[in-house]
């Protein structure tokens, strides 16, 4: 038993945000499972970080040149191929949790965050495309995207929610999803399980945009502690919004919260602690995500002890010192999903344009 079977015990999920093929197929994810990681999340900085620097992929990207592939089509056929490895891996944490976890989730082009009907069609095709019933897509939490999520619940579809830096951003995204739920129990009777998503809010994000600006404040003394402030608060408002009639109502049916997942875990600022996240965000209901560096610290230095609901005074107390710092939260915050939507479109290019390098290398060298 490891430190994240504890969490299990705790009502917290585990899952990792590293898939790379020779990961899959040396047997490595198929031992993190065994250890305790209960779901996957894919993204595209480590597909073309492998693509670039190793060969895990060259003998997959020949077969899709040889099928006819275009090269700006390719890398979606290795994604895909990878996330359906990492579902059937996965899919006996998903019949073991009655379908709360064992989820592999996949990033589609962020360039489409503004575009609803974009969302819907792609997550369509990618989910068609791997073709197993504990896979996701993410979709973002931008107001298109809640169009989009609230279309896709509806058509059963599970979802990874990302880009949430703020309450509101959850809030808005919650109820796209509870009204998804609510047209497809009014429109459908042919579902079997109803679909489920969890919403990711980026911690590590939000103390990499305030810790600065506070130094330059000669408070450095507030640093390393909004992101999880801002959590402690988000999962009380959790808590309320998933409770009452409304929500009882979608119970019966069997529908599941959009839990809090906990993502950009690794902290930016060297002085603290590698679990200086994951051990203050403990939680039930609640899923923490980590990279292959925060999983082997926390199963060397984690404290799993309840702690998400500990000393929210003390967080409402940080936002306030931030105040009368004079930060403006309330505007860096709601700034940065716009920031990194962009800076994902560039990554997301990046894979592309790695991907495309690497056939005509390999191409040439044929």
């Amino acid at each position: 038993m490891s430190k994240l079977h504890d969490l299990h015990k705790m009502g917290q999920s585990t899952w990792l945000n590293y898939m790379r093929r020779d990961y899959i197929t040396a047997g490595a994810l198929r031992q993190a499972i065994a250890d305790g990681i209960q779901g996957v999340t894919a993204n595209a900085a480590v597909f073309a970080q492998t693509i670039t620097q190793h060969h895990d992929y060259d003998q997959a990207i020949g077969q899709q040149m040889a099928e006819g592939t275009p090269y700006r089509a390719i890398h979606e056929r290795l994604m895909v191929d990878d996330a359906r490895r990492a579902a059937d891996l996965l899919h006996l944490v998903y019949q073991e949790s009655n379908s709360w976890d064992g989820y592999v989730s996949l990033e589609m082009n962020p360039a489409l965050a503004q575009d609803a009907k974009e969302m819907v069609a792609t997550a369509k095709h990618l989910l068609h495309g791997i073709d197993r019933a504990n896979a996701m897509v993410e979709i973002p939490a931008t107001l298109p995207g809640c169009e989009a999520i609230q279309t896709l619940i509806a058509d059963c579809e599970s979802l990874n929610i990302t880009h949430i830096f703020t309450v509101t951003d959850f809030e808005r995204a919650a109820q796209a999803y509870i009204a998804g739920l609510e047209h497809l129990l009014a429109t459908q009777s042919t579902w079997r399980i109803l679909p489920t998503a969890v919403a990711s809010f980026s911690v590590g994000a939000i103390d990499n945009a305030i810790d600065p600006i506070l130094r330059k404040k000669d408070r450095p003394d507030l640093c390393g502690k909004t992101a999880v402030a801002l959590a402690k608060l988000l999962y009380q408002r959790y808590r309320q919004i998933f409770k009452g009639p409304r929500w009882d109502q979608l119970v019966r049916y069997n529908a599941r919260p959009l839990r809090p997942k906990w993502t950009r875990t690794t902290p930016a600022d060297p002085t603290l602690a590698l679990t200086h996240y994951t051990n203050a965000l403990i939680g039930s209901e609640t899923i923490t995500t980590f990279s292959l560096e925060t999983l082997a610290a926390f199963i060397k230095n984690g404290r799993p002890t309840f702690s998400l609901t500990q000393d929210i005074g003390g967080a409402e107390a940080h936002l306030d010192a931030l105040a009368k710092a004079g930060v403006d939260l309330d505007a860096i915050v709601h700034h940065l999903q716009a920031q990194y939507l962009a800076a994902g479109e560039e990554q997301y290019q990046v894979l592309i344009e790695a991907v495309t390098r690497r056939s005509v290398a390999l191409a040439l060298a044929a």
